[in-house]
């Protein structure tokens, strides 16, 4: 499993933030499983030469990545040449795994958003506030960092309270980023748990893998979705959180980033057979459900190699429907502890 997170924000960083990213993206690069993820910002060549975010992250992330692994951990999203604001003199870097988005600069931001599995934001001006409002609209975990200011102070005031819910956020955690004490000790604490906690709620994606199509659309909304959501996840869906492309690649892709996975085996539909396959292949261990009707066989239903592996199967009624919500719950929140305890 991989983890994309994105450090995002401003062009010109007082040297105090400038230390303060780049402790973040040394606190990152510590756990193995994530990609940093950068939208390549070096300069605009008309003007006064500051250090960007993009600039700090890169700097630390190339002494802290080993060489021969830059490309698999670090991932640089840019937009067509012919399209990225030509006006205001963009420079750009190129570095690691590059990404160039057939699109503007506004197309690839939101590309960016789309593919990383959460995202930090530091200060920032205008392009910061629209990176932080598609990952609401698109419910990625997100975190504006307040006391850096800009678009990550104003939108984390509109909207602080759905950052602190996506994220878990321990009360403590929310004063130190409201804070205004800038010591440097201070600040190189509240960046080793600033990454902590990103970490885990970027982690903290479920997918769930089921038929397509309205008969189940209900049982997903009304069961599976709550049960996720309540067990402090982030329910994902292809054809309902993925706006577009080759859904094999989708699929893939929202394995690779997933914590969790959810097979609903109901009628046995050959596309969940086939991606439950992909989820065994990889060494994952998913939660499996199938509705029963009455005086249904779960044994009769399932492929001879399934037989064997625990499968919740309730009937299809109010009872059932309770019974596979707590017990979805319970796992969800059990895998969340046994995280929580590797990080220890």
């Amino acid at each position: 499993m991989t983890i994309r997170i994105a450090v995002y924000g401003g062009t010109n960083l007082s040297p105090r933030l400038v230390r303060f990213t780049r402790r973040l993206t040394r606190a990152l690069v510590r756990f193995a499983d994530v990609v940093l993820v950068s939208g390549g910002f070096r300069w605009f060549e008309s003007r006064e030469q500051h250090v960007s975010v993009d600039v700090a992250v890169l700097t630390e992330a190339k002494l802290r990545i080993d060489p021969r692994r830059f490309r698999e951990r670090f991932e640089t999203w840019l937009p067509a040449k012919r399209l990225d604001r030509p006006s205001d003199d963009v420079v750009r870097f190129e570095d690691g795994s590059v990404h160039r988005v057939p699109g503007t600069d506004q197309a690839c931001r939101f590309e960016l958003v789309k593919a990383v599995d959460a995202l930090v934001t530091i200060a920032g001006e205008g392009n910061t506030r629209t990176v932080l409002e598609l990952a609401l609209a698109l419910n990625k975990p997100a975190l504006p960092v307040p006391f850096t200011g800009g678009d990550s102070r104003e939108v984390w005031r509109r909207n602080g309270r759905d950052f602190i819910e996506a994220l878990n956020l321990e009360p403590r955690l929310v004063s130190e980023l409201e804070s205004r004490d800038g010591s440097p000790a201070r600040l190189d604490r509240l960046a080793e748990q600033i990454a902590k906690a990103v970490h885990a709620g970027a982690r903290r994606s479920c997918l769930v893998l089921m038929p397509f199509g309205p008969v189940h659309d209900g049982f997903y909304v009304d069961v599976l979705r709550h049960a996720v959501t309540a067990a402090n996840y982030v329910p994902h869906r292809i054809d309902k959180d993925d706006y577009a492309g080759n859904i094999p690649a989708l699929f893939r892709a929202s394995l690779e980033r997933a914590g969790a996975v959810v097979v609903d085996l109901t009628g046995t539909n050959p596309n969940v057979m086939y991606e439950l396959g992909q989820v065994h292949a990889r060494g994952m261990r998913p939660f499996m459900i199938f509705r029963r009707r009455r005086g249904e066989s779960l044994a009769r239903q399932l492929p001879f190699y399934l037989r064997q592996e625990k499968i919740v199967g309730e009937r299809d009624d109010e009872a059932g429907r309770r019974r596979i919500a707590r017990e979805l719950r319970e796992y969800l929140e059990s895998l969340a502890r046994s995280f929580g305890a590797r990080d220890v």
